[in-house]
C-alpha cells in the first residue's frame, strides 16, 4: 500500500500559481518546512521540483498564506529587518498570532488574504485580536492582498514610517 506524508502532499500540491498546500501545512502545523525539505530531497529529478525549491526557499518566513508570503518577500526585498512572523502573544491569557511583528517597536503588519473574503469566523477573530494588541500597547497596521500586490511601495513607506 502506497501512502503520503503531509509534506510530501504539500510540495507535491504547490505550485507557483497556487503556493497554498505549502501555506495551509504551515498554518495547521501538519508539517514544518525542514519536514518539506526532506521530502523533496528524496523524490529528485520530478518535473516541477525546481519550483518547489523556489517555492520553499520564498517560504522561509513561514508565511500561513500567499498574501502573507509576498509581504514576506517585500520586506526581504527592501532590506527591513527586525521582524519576525507569526508570533504567538500571550494577552490576558488568550495567545494571539501577529502576522509580522516588529517585536521591539511593537508594530504588527496585519495581511488579510483571500479567506478573510470568505470566513466570517475569521474575519471576527482579527478584530478581536487586533483590539487585544492595541489595548496592550501595539501599533497595529493592516494589509489587503491586492494593496500587496499593485502597491508594494505604499506598503513599504508605511512600515517604514512606523518603524522610524
Amino acid at each position: 500500500m502506497r501512502y503520503t506524508a503531509p509534506a510530501l502532499t504539500a510540495i507535491d500540491l504547490a505550485t507557483f500559481a497556487c503556493s497554498d498546500a505549502i501555506d495551509i501545512a504551515l498554518r495547521v502545523r501538519a508539517a514544518i518546512l525542514a519536514d518539506m525539505y526532506e521530502a523533496l530531497s528524496l523524490t529528485p529529478h520530478r518535473a516541477g521540483n525546481r519550483e518547489r525549491l523556489k517555492l520553499l526557499i520564498d517560504s522561509r518566513g513561514a508565511p500561513w498564506s500567499a498574501a502573507e508570503r509576498l509581504g514576506h518577500r517585500l520586506l526581504r526585498t527592501a532590506r527591513i529587518k527586525g521582524w519576525q512572523s507569526n508570533l504567538p502573544l500571550l494577552i490576558n491569557g488568550q495567545v494571539f498570532y501577529i502576522d509580522i511583528a516588529f517585536k521591539q517597536q511593537k508594530l504588527a503588519i496585519e495581511i488579510d488574504g483571500r479567506l478573510h473574503e470568505t470566513d466570517e469566523g475569521l474575519f471576527e477573530s482579527d478584530r478581536w485580536r487586533q483590539n487585544a494588541l492595541v489595548a496592550d500597547g501595539w501599533r497595529v497596521l493592516r494589509f489587503t492582498w491586492a494593496m500587496l500586490r499593485d502597491h508594494p511601495d505604499i506598503f513599504l513607506s508605511a512600515v517604514f514610517d512606523a518603524l522610524h
